[in-house]
């Protein structure tokens, strides 16, 4: 539930121009919302409230931490042509996560998300790190668009149990470098875009081998 207050300071901290700040906060909430899931379970929250639907109130925060903050922070920094043009990209990305929040068959029996799973923060950060021009963030956004409802398999790092060590490794590893890589923008050094691109390829990797493979007889 804490999600909902890193949400409102970041959108204080978009509204005062404060971007590294935002992408702070938003980190926050990526680290929690990662954690509070197992936590959750673990105590078996519900049984102790089973009227109180931890699945919706996760639907709730991560709407507006992985969808509609960055969709807002799209439209006022990212290069996307003029008006109206940066509003239209942000309503593909708010619209287009519906079919990822209401999909009841958003995950596989083995915990793969099926079709893109509405991580516009994780475009917004790479976009904007990289400071790419507007046909190229059109591109972007536009092919995850499409890939929402294309039946693609991308790996939950810590819910996959197949490779579940070096999956988590990779996540853990490109989060931290791209936490240091906002902290630092606009320098990057060589180091850090390597372990942030191998990284990243290792999630995209794996993601595709059980898109193309099928789920594992292991």
């Amino acid at each position: 539930m804490t999600g909902l207050l890193w949400a409102l300071l970041a959108i204080s901290a978009l509204y005062h121009g404060q971007i590294k700040l935002m992408w702070m906060w938003l980190g926050i909430s990526l680290i929690v919302d990662a954690a509070d899931g197992p936590m959750s379970r673990k105590a078996e929250v519900t049984k102790v409230v089973p009227w109180f639907s931890g699945v919706m109130m996760d639907n709730v925060v991560d709407y507006l931490t992985w969808t509609f903050v960055p969709a807002i922070f799209m439209t006022l920094y990212l290069p996307l042509g003029p008006k109206p043009l940066p509003v239209v990209a942000a309503a593909l990305a708010l619209g287009s996560s519906m079919f990822c929040y209401c999909n009841t068959k958003m995950k596989s029996s083995d915990w793969y998300f099926v079709g893109f799973p509405a991580a516009w923060n994780i475009v917004a950060i790479i976009l904007w790190l990289f400071q790419t021009p507007a046909l190229f963030n059109w591109l972007v956004i536009v092919v995850f668009t499409i890939l929402a409802v294309v039946p693609w398999k991308w790996v939950h790092p810590f819910r996959v149990k197949r490779l579940r060590a070096l999956n988590a490794t990779a996540a853990v590893i490109w989060v931290a470098t791209t936490a240091y890589m906002t902290v630092i923008a606009p320098s990057r050094p060589l180091w850090l875009s390597a372990a942030w691109l191998i990284s990243g390829l290792w999630i995209l990797a794996i993601s595709a081998a059980r898109t193309i493979l099928g789920p594992s007889n292991r």
